[in-house]
């Protein structure tokens, strides 16, 4: 199965759930879609500055974690995973935005392992509050920058089992979150403050019909972006904006979007990575995910904890990797056996997680 993560901050007291965001809650499933929590995260630590259109100083969201302490936290994770960590429980930080509903289960559950004799198992501690679930008001901002329109799907389970009490009712309900790529033509109708857009002309037939069982309206295109522009930021204005870089104050390390091929602005980096970009890393790359190539998920990477606990997580290097497709590293020499011959061995191109919405796990 895999742990599932979720960015939080320390200082802030708030976090991130990737359902909100459209995404499953696996370091893959968020590392490889884009927009998803990567790009939230690179807004959340830029500090606020300048008012050119790339800057977006007009959004709350800008600058609320910078400056303090972020980590892409998993369910699997241990409270000794950091030397000297002073702060909540590494263990729990998983479950720092669960209700009080849900912490007093995890405690009831453990609390019935601990008298089942189940060694290893303590009882929570929940000294630290209930931190507030800030994902709607990233993707709000998300849907301006990234020029898509998030969307939820209401779908029921109903109990069809003949003969039982509750044959033809509802026994559950829950929605997921999918997105559209929109493309925004800077019109406005009057003073109306509504702008048209247009579905993204890169969508197949096949993708447009997925969508529609996904529960898209017309609507959902047509509408501005939450964010309160009324229109998203066009391709023009990208690089009206200060030039940035993401630093890490504890290690004095630092990630240059140039490096990137990406527009050293706050846009330019939480934005998809442009197209055509002529980068010698992009070389090994799967060739239709080099977007994945980008500011926000390298950064979504260092804040992940290296040690993998499951499918899910991202190897922290290539070896890693290697074992994990159960393939040979494409980057070095093909192993020999001791007859001179070639050792088994294949190499395998990175694929993009699936965009899928699960309900959380208790």
């Amino acid at each position: 199965m895999g742990q599932y993560h979720r960015a939080v901050c320390i200082e802030a007291e708030e976090g991130l759930n990737p359902y909100t965001l459209g995404t499953g809650a696996k370091e893959g499933e968020q590392g490889f879609s884009r927009p998803a929590a990567p790009n939230a995260i690179v807004t959340l630590v830029c500090a606020r500055g300048g008012n050119q259109p790339a800057d977006c100083s007009q959004s709350p969201v800008i600058g609320r974690w910078a400056g303090k302490r972020v980590l892409v936290q998993g369910d699997y994770a241990e409270d000794d995973d950091i030397p000297g960590w002073q702060g909540p429980p590494l263990s729990l930080l998983y479950h720092s935005m669960d209700s009080q509903e849900e912490r007093d289960e995890l405690t009831e559950h453990r609390k019935k392992l601990i008298a089942e004799g189940m060694k290893g198992i303590k009882l929570p501690d929940w000294s630290f509050p209930i931190y507030a679930d800030i994902s709607r008001e990233a993707r709000d901002f998300l849907e301006g920058v990234c020029n898509v329109r998030y969307f939820e799907q209401v779908q029921e389970c109903k109990d069809m089992v003949p003969g039982s009490p509750t044959y033809g009712q509802i026994t559950d309900r829950w929605s997921s979150t999918h997105w559209v790529n929109v493309r925004p033509l800077a019109r406005e109708f009057g003073d109306s403050g509504v702008a048209e857009y247009v579905i993204d002309p890169g969508y197949s037939a096949q993708d447009l019909e997925y969508l529609k069982r996904c529960g898209l309206n017309p609507q959902d295109v047509m509408r501005p972006p939450r964010s309160g522009d009324w229109h998203g930021v066009v391709d023009g204005q990208i690089t009206q904006g200060q030039t940035r870089v993401i630093v890490n104050l504890d290690t004095l390390e630092y990630i240059n979007p140039v490096r990137f091929g990406q527009p050293p602005t706050l846009a330019g980096m939480v934005r998809q990575a442009p197209k055509n970009r002529c980068l010698p890393m992009l070389k090994n790359a799967a060739k239709d995910n080099d977007y994945l190539v980008d500011v926000a998920g390298g950064l979504f990477a260092m804040l992940c904890h290296p040690k993998r606990r499951g499918g899910g997580d991202l190897p922290a290097n290539a070896e890693e990797l290697s074992v994990a497709l159960g393939a040979q590293d494409p980057r070095r020499p093909a192993r020999t056996s001791k007859d001179g011959g070639a050792a088994a061995g294949s190499s395998a191109l990175a694929r993009p997680a699936a965009r899928i919405c699960r309900r959380p796990r208790k």
